[in-house]
């Protein structure tokens, strides 16, 4: 065991000291109540454990310093309230010894842990500020997906993580076999001692690099989801209280921004509205010019007003058609294109492509497990994940101009892609993939959520009409849906395995 202790102050890469740090600010500003004041003040120090190898949540570099994105939510916190009491950081080597110090009171708070009826005898917990999905990592020449795959396969698990105890419940047909963390669970997976391993996919993706662990995909979610949250020992209510309003303080920008430095993200994006209206001021202005020229500029005044009478009902007149062409050919609720009005476009630029022998492609994407969400955040949330799903497909299409993209109904959306090869498309369809994997997106509590698309890919063959070709793409989606999601399909005519 590894103790350190550090001032707030003293090191950014250190662990920035939330609690005392949060303490004076609150006091400033009359969130705390007197009974917390008086704790805090009667605690001199709080032994902090976090989970050791669990990036990028939270771990320790190859200088032992905390890091991750729980330590950035301390040290964002420390940052805003500006104080300088102490935190001990305790350095353990498994979970299972954090645990262990948490059940005999060796240590007072955890960073990142599941709830856990076990865990809640000892400990309390804050509400969840990540929530991540396991999946299922297993050797390339694997052939089966999902869970029910795994049946009498030796699964490992980390020992004393919420996952495992889930997986020992609820799938007792498999094979189950603990390991101290996930770096070893992946190498026994990735030698052969053991056929699959249940983890996050971020921190299986860390450690593949760095051991270079090439002989390992994702085969599928275990449906399991860990909903991560700060612990405290169950006889310290008073540090439950101020933890949970440290967290209620951080903004869901700042959140995003944590993320998006620790999953690195592409943080381009933007969005301009049209000018189509500055357009038309601009053409009815050109039109008063030219008849006032005409005219002459002796005219009485009765006639500049009735030409400006004029003006004002074109304007008005044109305004009033450029609405209804908007309401006639924009979704509601993404501001994209409707269903109607990306067909026509589709076909039109179809029929182009195949008189001029260019190439053509579509992509048919569906967020995966839409109807869980609308079932567990209700249908706001629905709506706002089908929006941020629309705009990072918006932002990735304007910054390579290319393409157009409409809903065509529920959580189903359809890009067209002009001129673009098979190739091309399947390289666009991927970075969709990946960006929108990668955007979080803010549901309940400020919790975030991260959602995943399945995409069909279809390209121009011969003089085959439309509709085929997004026929193709629905079956090329399907295929996606059926080898485990969050994936791009090309269509293909006879699937096998």
């Amino acid at each position: 065991m590894k103790r350190n202790t550090f001032l707030t102050r003293s090191a950014l890469g250190g662990l920035y000291l939330l609690l005392f740090s949060l303490a004076g600010m609150l006091y400033g500003q009359d969130i705390l109540t007197a009974d917390e004041r008086r704790w805090l003040a009667e605690q001199p120090v709080i032994r902090f454990a976090p989970a050791p190898n669990y990036p990028p949540v939270e771990f320790f570099d190859e200088n032992n310093e905390y890091q991750g994105i729980t330590a950035d939510f301390i040290k964002l916190i420390d940052q805003q309230f500006d104080l300088g009491l102490k935190l001990e950081i305790v350095q353990l080597a498994s979970w299972s010894e954090v645990v262990a110090e948490g059940r005999s009171r060796g240590i007072d708070m955890w960073g990142a842990a599941e709830k856990t009826a076990e865990r809640s005898q000892y400990m309390q917990f804050t509400r969840p500020y990540i929530r991540l999905p396991a999946v299922i990592i297993v050797r390339n020449e694997f052939a089966g997906e999902g869970i029910d795959a795994l049946k009498g396969k030796k699964v490992v698990g980390i020992e004393n993580y919420a996952s495992y105890e889930h997986l020992q419940e609820k799938y007792p047909h498999l094979n189950t076999l603990p390991v101290p963390d996930i770096e070893t669970g992946l190498r026994m997976v990735s030698y052969g001692a053991a056929d699959a391993i249940v983890a996050t996919n971020a921190a299986a993706i860390y450690y593949i690099e760095k051991n270079g662990l090439t002989n390992l995909k994702v085969a599928g979610e275990s449906g399991f989801e860990w909903n991560l949250r700060f612990a405290v020992r169950d006889d310290w209510a008073p540090l439950l209280s101020i933890m949970q309003k440290g967290l209620d303080s951080i903004t869901a920008q700042q959140k995003r921004d944590i993320y998006r430095y620790w999953i690195n993200l592409d943080s381009s994006s933007g969005s301009g509205r049209s000018t189509k209206d500055y357009l038309l001021i601009a053409s009815v202005s050109g039109l008063v010019v030219i008849l006032l020229a005409l005219l002459g500029w002796g005219l009485r005044r009765r006639a500049r007003l009735k030409m400006q009478r004029l003006t004002q009902r074109i304007e008005e007149q044109k305004k009033r058609e450029e609405e209804l062409k908007n309401l006639a050919t924009t979704d509601e609720l993404t501001g994209t294109y409707n269903r109607r009005a990306i067909l026509d476009m589709a076909h039109t630029n179809y029929q182009t492509c195949l008189d001029e022998d260019r190439p053509f492609s579509v992509l048919l994407i569906d967020i995966d497990h839409f109807k869980q969400v609308n079932d567990q955040y209700g249908h706001e949330v629905g709506d706002r994940v089908i929006r941020a799903v629309v705009n990072v497909c918006s932002a990735v299409l304007k910054d390579k101009s290319i393409g157009h993209i409409g809903r065509l109904g529920g959580e189903e959306f359809v890009i067209i892609l002009p001129k673009i090869d098979q190739m091309e498309a399947h390289s666009v369809a991927e970075q969709l993939r990946e960006c929108i994997e990668k955007e979080p997106i803010e549901v309940v509590g400020n919790a975030l959520y991260f959602a995943t698309v399945s995409i069909g890919l279809a390209s121009l063959e011969s003089t085959e009409k439309f509709d085929e070709l997004l026929n193709r793409a629905d079956l090329a989606m399907y295929q996606a849906k059926k080898a485990g999601r969050n994936r791009v399909a090309i269509w293909r005519e006879r699937v096998t395995g």
